[in-house]
């Protein structure tokens, strides 16, 4: 077999954890505008909505940075953490919106 060095993904640096918690608070955000909001918990439906705006917002990040910003790169280990990010918010704002009213 050829000697094929495969790329070193760090998923648990700083950077990654980083973009993770960032997509963890902006989907907190939107979910929590639609509790507020509408006075009832996301449906599955807003909630995958939530985690496709999240997702589709970190690529077009990634992209403008590395088209528009000199010294700056498309990193898709970013777009796996920002990603990552948004779906482990979204487990756990599904069942903690779930059984909470909000206050008017």
């Amino acid at each position: 077999a050829p000697n094929v060095q495969l790329p070193k993904i760090e998923l648990f640096s700083t950077d990654k954890l980083a973009h993770a918690g960032a997509y963890v608070v902006l989907v907190l955000c939107l979910a929590w505008g639609i509790w507020k909001s509408k006075n009832r918990a996301p449906a599955r439906g807003e909630m995958f909505l939530i985690f496709c705006i999240a997702t589709l917002y970190g690529a077009l990040m990634e992209w403008v940075q590395g088209t528009y910003f000199p010294n700056r790169f498309f990193e898709y280990d970013d777009m796996l953490a920002n990603t990552a990010g948004a779906f482990l918010a979204i487990m756990v704002a599904t069942p903690f919106f779930k059984n909470r009213s909000p206050k008017p």
